[in-house]
């Protein structure tokens, strides 16, 4: 027995030599993105591609962008082009099994490229960084999900494999394509512009100053060129030179008014101000007056459809070409008033975003729990307000839907939401040529959507991935194996292994300072902390490597 232990540990240790040899070759290459296909194709046996976040804003956003004037203006310039590109076409050429088969591709390739990053620091980091990616649920999950976010992950990687090389070997046309990268990553979705941080990487790396001076200027160069001809595009065609709009609406106030609750009229002159206009010209409307809101309880427990009215009144009362202004003074204020609430919630969702794994259900089972609100269990369908009953909200809200939706919002009011009950409301166009426009997108994105999920999945099956997602270890144990072997093993190019850390950490952080815990926003930069990891603990030591530039 001990004899047959022994020999399958040497050809263990033999058959993990030559993995070891064999992935940084064009072979292993092919190797591994087959490897994933295959991955990816048993994950499918139960999970089909299905709707992401958000699903129906990319197709309302691919329907329009062949359009010069669109007629939910707000819905382009909230969104970038890359993921309701690659979305839309998917499914309009081939179906839900095509977008299935384009995600595929991505999932496969995007493994490749971050194994390919993770060479700088060895073999051994390179493959330790396949393998675990290969067996991560939450990163096969997410490109199951038909929304930006695998797109941006496919992006985000290409782009840290161009960071990767360009670090080992700076020269600026290799920061080009970092910063074409950058510019790939913010176009899947507007948040990951906060990776243009990242192209002042050459000045850390030991070089001459010249060099260190042209990388950094090559990488901007090129990210701004791409971004700003996106938003001169976006500023001829919606009169909005943005990359993309809503960002003053976010950072911070989404979070102090929808997870803090620490906007209130206290703060100071422009809450108060807002707050006026609040009990004025909403609370007096629909639904809010049926369902008995106050100003107390708007801003007590405020949340995503009574944000998307404050949007709405922003624009129609402060203007357009406000910017929400005076949401960002509002947020400011509460920020200012109760600064421990504030970074309590930013940390606690940024140890959440790092911590808890990321869950699937099929349309239409039963999903995970969340953590979010909700109504409670055994709640009856109706509520009694004023004597009067009326249908339970859902999710635990206040109103049944926002008076106005987000994309309803315009710089000159064409569009209204007109309600016939507390619960009756439609879109109406002051143009009837837009009307009949708006009803045949709805048609179009009807008839899209349609077609995802292309094959029902096993319900089973999907729950039990899901559930696997609890085992795999989580990024803040990846964050803290590599600080760890950093600091004992001290490997090759610490400076490019902490470059990877804040590739993760630094998202992470600015979703935090503006939203709730979204771990759909995460995952598509955990890869990063995991090459980290791997570059701590396996990574090739500095004698190994026989000298390193650019570390």
């Amino acid at each position: 027995m001990a004899e047959l232990a022994r020999h399958a540990l040497r050809r263990l240790s033999r058959g993990l030599a030559r993995a070891e040899a064999g992935v940084a070759t064009r072979r292993g290459g092919l190797v591994l993105f087959a490897v994933g296909l295959a991955v990816y194709a048993l994950q499918s046996i139960a999970l089909p591609v299905i709707p992401g976040r958000d699903f129906g804003t990319y197709l309302r956003f691919y329907d329009q962008m062949w359009e010069w004037e669109s007629v939910l203006p707000m819905s382009m310039l909230f969104r970038t082009p890359l993921a309701p590109l690659v979305i839309g076409v998917s499914l309009d050429a081939a179906g839900g099994y095509g977008a299935q088969v384009v995600l595929a591709v991505l999932y496969a390739a995007s493994i490749l490229a971050w194994s390919r990053a993770a060479l700088a620091f060895g073999r051994r980091a390179a493959l330790l960084t396949a393998v675990v990616l290969l067996l991560y649920p939450g990163y096969g999950i997410l490109f199951h999900g038909l929304a930006s976010e695998p797109i941006a992950a496919a992006a985000v990687a290409a782009w840290a494999l161009a960071l990767s090389r360009a670090a080992v070997r700076p020269t600026p046309a290799r920061f080009g394509l970092v910063g074409l990268g950058i510019a790939a990553a913010a176009l899947s979705r507007p948040g990951n512009q906060v990776l243009l941080l990242f192209a002042l990487l050459p000045l850390v790396l030991s070089i001459p100053w010249r060099r260190r001076i042209a990388c950094t200027a090559a990488a901007l160069a090129v990210a701004a060129l791409l971004l700003g001809g996106w938003a001169v595009n976006n500023g001829l065609r919606y009169d909005d030179y943005t990359v993309a709009r809503g960002g003053n609406a976010y950072l911070p106030f989404f979070r102090t008014f929808t997870t803090d609750h620490i906007v209130s009229p206290d703060n100071g002159p422009a809450s108060r101000e807002l707050a006026d206009r609040v009990e004025r010209e909403l609370l007096t409307q629909e639904p809010y007056r049926s369902y008995g809101v106050t100003a107390e309880r708007f801003f007590a427990l405020g949340a995503d459809r009574e944000f998307e009215d404050v949007v709405n009144l922003t624009d129609r009362v402060w203007g357009w070409d406000s910017d929400y202004a005076m949401m960002r003074k509002v947020a400011l204020e509460a920020v200012r008033a109760h600064p421990g609430d504030y970074a309590s919630g930013v940390l606690e969702t940024f140890v959440d975003e790092l911590w808890d794994p990321l869950f699937v259900a099929l349309p239409g089972s039963e999903p995970e729990p969340s953590g979010q609100a909700g109504g409670a269990a055994g709640d009856s369908d109706e509520i009694v307000v004023g004597g009067r009953r009326l249908p339970r909200p859902s999710g635990g809200a206040m109103i049944p839907a926002a008076r106005m939706g987000f994309f309803s919002t315009t710089p000159d009011g064409h569009i209204r939401e007109v309600w016939t009950s507390p619960t009756a409301h439609e879109v109406v166009f002051s143009d009837p040529a837009d009307q009949r426009r708006f009803d045949e997108l709805g048609a179009e994105v009807d008839r899209l959507a349609a077609l995802v999920p292309p094959y029902p999945g096993n319900e089973w099956l999907t729950r039990q991935y899901s559930r696997s997602s609890k085992l795999f270890p989580r990024l803040l144990l990846w964050l803290a194996a590599g600080a760890i072997g950093l600091a004992l093993r001290r490997p090759a190019r610490i400076r490019l292994a902490a470059a990877f850390a804040l590739v993760a950490l630094v998202p992470a952080l600015f979703n935090s300072l503006m939203i709730y815990s979204t771990i759909e926003f995460v995952v598509p930069f955990a890869p990063a902390l995991v090459v980290f990891g791997a570059g701590g603990l396996v990574g090739a030591r500095r004698a190994a490597e026989g000298g390193v530039r650019g570390r």
